[in-house]
């Protein structure tokens, strides 16, 4: 049995827009940092996104002006 825990990572990304494919990105994203870093995925590991992402690229945000 693993003593180690959950382990979180922060994954750069190019700067997300309107319309972008955003699973195209995240996985090009995690994969490149994946390999930079010498880690591995496996089976039930889990890759979250932010909210805020999301609602970025659906165009689905409130800008400083509203």
């Amino acid at each position: 049995m693993s003593k180690l825990g959950t382990i979180s990572y922060g994954i750069r990304t190019p700067i997300i827009k309107r319309g972008d494919n955003l699973v195209k990105i995240v996985t090009k994203s995690v994969l490149d940092a994946c390999k930079e870093n010498n880690i591995e995925l496996e089976d039930k590991d889990i890759v979250g996104v932010t909210e805020a992402v999301v609602g970025i690229s659906q165009a689905n945000f409130a800008t400083v002006d509203q």
